[in-house]
């Protein structure tokens, strides 16, 4: 028999904002909830710059907070890294620069620190989704079809292989690895913070 769901009262994610911002994972009620802090002005310097990097991320070219757009970037990055296609370099070099710019990494400048910081707790928040992502895929940590399981060493060994790629091996080979270079240094500090013995998989 299937048990009933109780229904809990909603966590107040407004109490001692914005230290649970990121732990709204339903994107339209995370939005909601930034339309009640901006109201309340309950952080003036920065959630005004929180909502411009929310409706980038998902809520831009007609997405409803369903898709995320760095994480589209990624893949796409990623999937053109693995096609080793040795032709069409203009086209690929516009496709990496249109990528990088969803990621806020090419053509877009901060106008100011508090900017900045707000983009980096973006660029934050996608690492760990991205890593969350990794490692509770069954595909991603299996082989043979999903029937053999990858010991943790592997797929840790596996996502390494898959940040130097995108972050540095592929944009490198357009001369585009420093644009990279921000979102590098975050996702192997999530790595190393959220895996276990995560820094000796780097050589750091």
């Amino acid at each position: 028999m299937l048990l009933k769901k109780k229904d809990l009262p909603e966590f107040d994610y407004l109490e001692g904002w914005p230290a649970h911002y990121f732990e709204i994972k339903n994107i339209i009620k995370r939005k909601e909830y930034l339309e009640k802090a901006i109201d309340l002005s309950l952080d003036p310097a920065h959630d005004a710059y929180r909502m411009k990097f929310l409706k980038k991320r998902f809520f831009s070219e007609n997405k409803k907070g369903t898709a995320d757009s760095f994480m589209l970037a990624w893949i796409m990055i990623k999937a053109a890294a693995a096609s080793k296609d040795s032709f069409m370099i203009k086209r690929q070099t516009r496709e990496l620069e249109n990528n990088l710019k969803n990621l806020c990494l090419y053509d877009f400048t901060c106008e100011n620190g508090d900017e900045q910081q707000v983009l980096e707790e973006e660029w934050n928040d996608f690492a760990r989704c991205y890593l969350a992502s990794c490692v509770e895929s069954k595909s991603y940590c299996s082989t043979l079809f999903n029937m053999v399981p990858l010991q943790d060493s592997a797929i840790a060994r596996k996502i390494v292989a898959e940040v130097n790629l995108v972050t540095l091996t592929y944009p490198a080979a357009f001369g585009m690895e420093t644009h990279m270079a921000p979102l590098r240094q975050i996702l192997i500090r999530t790595f190393c913070h959220m895996i276990e013995n995560g820094s000796s998989y780097w050589n750091l």
